[in-house]
């Protein structure tokens, strides 16, 4: 798209705040597999990129952080009886385009009581996204506990997206980047924004306040 790949330019970034997560996670010498802790509204809404983690970028929808309520979870938990929503406590998105207008990014996230929840509800709502973002293979690149990713048309003008799902502790993720034609889409902007917001989330859950950005 005539841009700098985006992996060059937040790699430096993203390897600093993966390197201090993994200290805070470990202590000194401490147990690795410390238990994850539920993140608050405010660390929610932190989480969510804003215009300082995403230069050159524009808001489409300002960050938004809600507790979890019945409207969201037909929004989010979409099966019967709402599955995947089980000991959930807040919502929160955003969207983003970039200053060109040659690319779009959506944020979403679900904070759970704790891990098990959040891992009971991954499969559950994975099956949600997939059914309904495509069915081209794509890839996040190694973050989160756990991660998927599909690509696909979207609307009715040719645009094409990956969207993705990440597991961070006791939050699910979601992002999603598109471009105007399937040859125009960034894979490589797909992973970043996945790192950047894995990275916040992982810094949050850690009890700093997210700084990782693009």
């Amino acid at each position: 798209m005539g841009v700098e790949p985006a992996g060059t330019r937040s790699r430096v970034r993203w390897t600093v705040a993966a390197g201090a997560a993994a200290l805070l996670l470990s202590g000194c010498g401490g147990d690795a597999e410390a238990e994850a802790t539920a993140l608050d509204k405010a660390q929610v809404a932190s989480v969510l990129p804003d215009k300082d983690a995403l230069p050159d970028w524009d808001f489409t929808e300002d960050p938004s952080v809600a507790p979890m309520n019945e409207v969201a979870r037909r929004n989010f938990c979409a099966s019967a009886g709402n599955k995947g929503c089980e000991d959930s406590l807040f919502v929160g998105s955003s969207s983003f385009v970039r200053e060109d207008e040659q690319a779009r990014a959506r944020f979403w996230m679900v904070a759970y009581e704790d891990e098990k929840a959040a891992e009971a509800a991954y499969d559950v709502l994975w099956k949600n996204t997939a059914r309904t973002a495509g069915r081209d293979e794509a890839g996040l690149g190694p973050v989160g506990a756990r991660r998927d990713a599909v690509g696909g048309p979207v609307g009715h003008d040719g645009a094409y997206a990956i969207t993705g799902q990440i597991r961070v502790g006791t939050a699910l993720l979601w992002v999603s980047s598109d471009a105007r034609s399937e040859e125009k889409i960034d894979k490589d902007l797909a992973k970043d924004l996945a790192a950047l917001f894995s990275d916040r989330a992982q810094q949050a859950q850690n009890g700093g306040e997210p700084s990782a950005g693009l």
